[in-house]
């Protein structure tokens, strides 16, 4: 059960930093501070980005479930064997 839960830990740690480095792409893909040109629409790619977000957003809600139902079967077991 504890294997469980740090993997789920884990995946969950992984899927936020997925989260923050497509957040990153696309910060960065704004005009600079003091300059209202933005990059030509070529240079940035927004769809990974999106597809990331809602890739880390799916692994954490399915590594959250795996922390819940580990938890949940730990519970029980600990009911049974009192």
């Amino acid at each position: 059960m504890i294997d469980a839960l740090q993997t789920a830990t884990t995946g969950m740690t992984r899927a936020t930093d997925r989260l923050g480095k497509a957040a990153e792409t696309i910060a960065a893909s704004g005009a600079p501070v003091g300059d209202t040109a933005l990059p030509p629409a070529a240079q940035v790619d927004l769809t990974s980005a999106a597809a990331d977000l809602v890739g880390s957003k799916s692994a954490f809600a399915l590594n959250t479930a795996v922390a819940r139902t580990a938890d949940r079967m730990m519970g029980q077991l600990l009911d049974i064997s009192a």
